[in-house]
């Protein structure tokens, strides 16, 4: 009987204290952002026009706009003789539209799609020529956040 005194007033702390707060907490953060804000939807149409891409230190690997660069988690990699790097970004577009993007993007700046795997997280292979190659990772954020993309990219330097 000792056990069940010492653990009523945690539990009543808890139930009737810690939960009523932390909901109200919660509504009250719903409450001040417009229906546009709240929703988790995500645009679905795929970009496709080249007003909708941006490059950045790569000019033949288009990236949508809705993306913007994780810089904390990108790193790059310069020699002599090629550069390459594994590339983050993140924004709120459906990992579908993403697929569809980057499977008709890539081609129009003359890569080649080896592969596809699509499952909770979708991976896109890409070759250009002999010497340069591309490999996507789409994958939605936690709790269905902003969606993921990691490009892992290696070409050879043109000189």
């Amino acid at each position: 009987m000792c056990f069940h005194k010492k653990l009523s007033p945690v539990f009543f702390i808890i139930t009737f204290i810690i939960y009523p707060l932390f909901f109200s907490l919660a509504s009250c953060a719903q409450m001040g952002s417009t229906p546009e804000e709240s929703s988790t939807e995500f645009p679905q149409s795929a970009p496709g026009s080249a007003a909708v891409s941006v490059t950045y230190e790569f000019p033949d690997l288009p990236i949508p706009i809705e993306l913007e660069k994780v810089e904390d988690s990108t790193i790059m990699i310069k020699t002599s003789g090629f550069q390459g790097g594994i590339l983050v970004f993140k924004g709120r577009v459906t990992m579908i539209s993403l697929v569809e993007f980057f499977t008709k993007s890539m081609p129009e700046h003359g890569w080649v799609l080896d592969g596809t795997l699509n499952a909770k997280r979708s991976f896109l292979a890409f070759s250009k020529g002999r010497n340069a190659y591309c490999l996507i990772q789409i994958y939605e954020g936690r709790m269905g956040l902003k969606t993921k993309v990691q490009v892992w990219i290696s070409e050879p330097l043109t000189k």
